[in-house]
């Protein structure tokens, strides 16, 4: 467990986080071996437990018997689920959903949504803002027993402030989401890139779990990425790792919403596989056909699942673009998986293109595809991202969640502001 230096309120915080992150990893563990595990002292264990279960964080549960000798069974503690909660929005380019989920990343609400003109960021936001009042309203819960929200984005995300520096597919560009969105709904608000969430969700709850060096790829309408090494999420300069639909390759090719031309997405993408069908013109993916192509598509993949032969030729057909290039990509990082997440990749045959494309170079491509995996949702990834930045880590504030505390708590639980 991580050890830290500084003031006593910044250990607290620190130790909390360490214990919470222990009790993640079992479903359910007493205070004696979550000393044990976190090397904390058995008197600090009691009082950050004691604080936890106070806060309706924690709950006992069943009793664990002694391996040998007399003495009282040892209580079991566990994540009290039913009166905590996280919100996790999509905000992809044809689809959106809110999700509310509870401190096991459980989904107990879910709610589609649509947007009157997603081009136009200030408006858009106003309107995320007011769906999800009456989204919190319609779940009959308590506001200060909501952690946050984690909002999933498709574009270059500035992480640390929230702010979401450009998105092609959007047309959007320097928007202060983070800060809006705090601000109107009074709640904490962690912005990331669609693809580092799915990732980051998948490497700590889901299918990937232990795994150190992963390399996600998501297609839709466009592609996206995303890439851990050591478990650390590969960020780059400005937070720009991942654009791999941008990687050119075509000399003079089609025109991509970007602004340049030969992009992979104008080969490997749902718009591709449009593109060959006749359906869909330049530039790839345009914000100003979002819908309408995103409405294409999901015809298309119908289509595609029940055996329509030209359809399957076109999704191969751009699969086996992707799969030239994540054969090179494979050779220089060396992933332990590759994750092929989005609409697209539930195509076989687009997925069959990829290893055809893989194996022509005599590589064996570690792919985890929807059709061997049950990959979360990328509504249910963001409501994870949005526990693992407000309750898994040191910004988890007990005062959140016990607006009365300065009344009621003593002196342990008192905190003041980071």
């Amino acid at each position: 467990m991580v050890k830290l230096t500084g003031s006593p309120e910044s250990l607290r915080r620190q130790n909390r986080t360490n214990v919470l992150n222990c009790i993640l990893n079992h479903e359910a563990i007493d205070r004696t071996q979550l000393a044990l595990e976190t090397g904390l002292t058995t008197t600090a264990i009691t009082r950050i437990t004691r604080e936890l279960i106070e806060a309706g964080i924690l709950e006992t549960g069943a009793k664990s018997p002694l391996k040998s000798g007399p003495g009282r069974n040892r209580t079991k503690l566990k994540f009290a689920p039913d009166n905590t909660f996280v919100i996790g929005i999509n905000f992809a380019a044809w689809e959106r959903q809110m999700v509310l989920a509870n401190l096991k990343g459980e989904v107990i609400a879910y709610l589609p949504f649509q947007l009157s003109n997603p081009q136009d960021s200030e408006q858009t936001l106003v309107e995320i803002s007011n769906m999800v009042d009456r989204f919190i309203d319609l779940q009959n819960i308590k506001r200060h027993r909501i952690l946050g929200v984690g909002f999933a984005i498709a574009g270059i995300v500035n992480s640390i402030d929230g702010r979401l520096d450009s998105s092609p597919y959007l047309g959007w560009q320097n928007v202060e989401i983070g800060k809006t969105l705090s601000e109107s709904l009074g709640l904490q608000v962690a912005v990331e890139n669609l693809n580092n969430i799915i990732a980051m969700a998948e490497t700590r709850y889901g299918c990937c779990a232990k795994k150190k060096d992963v390399m996600l790829v998501r297609v839709g309408p466009g592609l996206g990425g995303s890439f851990l090494f050591d478990g650390k999420l590969a960020r780059g300069n400005s937070f720009q790792a991942g654009q791999i639909g941008h990687i050119p390759v075509v000399k003079d090719g089609i025109l991509c919403a970007c602004g340049q031309k030969g992009c992979l997405n104008t080969i490997a993408s749902g718009w591709s596989i449009l593109a060959d069908l006749k359906l869909s013109v330049p530039p790839a993916s345009s914000p100003l056909r979002l819908v309408n192509d995103g409405i294409l598509l999901e015809d298309v993949i119908n289509r595609a699942k029940n055996g329509d032969k030209v359809v399957e030729r076109a999704a191969f057909k751009s699969g086996h673009a992707l799969g030239q290039m994540l054969s090179g990509l494979y050779q220089a990082l060396a992933p332990e998986v590759i994750l092929t997440v989005g609409p697209i990749a539930e195509i076989s045959s687009y997925v069959d293109g990829i290893i055809s494309a893989a194996s022509e170079n005599n590589i064996n491509l570690p792919l985890f595809t929807p059709e061997d995996q049950k990959f979360k949702s990328v509504a249910s990834s963001a409501a994870l991202h949005g526990l693992s930045e407000f309750l898994f880590s040191p910004r988890f504030r007990l005062t959140d969640l016990m607006p009365n505390i300065s009344i009621q708590a003593g002196p342990d639980l008192r905190e003041t502001s980071p």
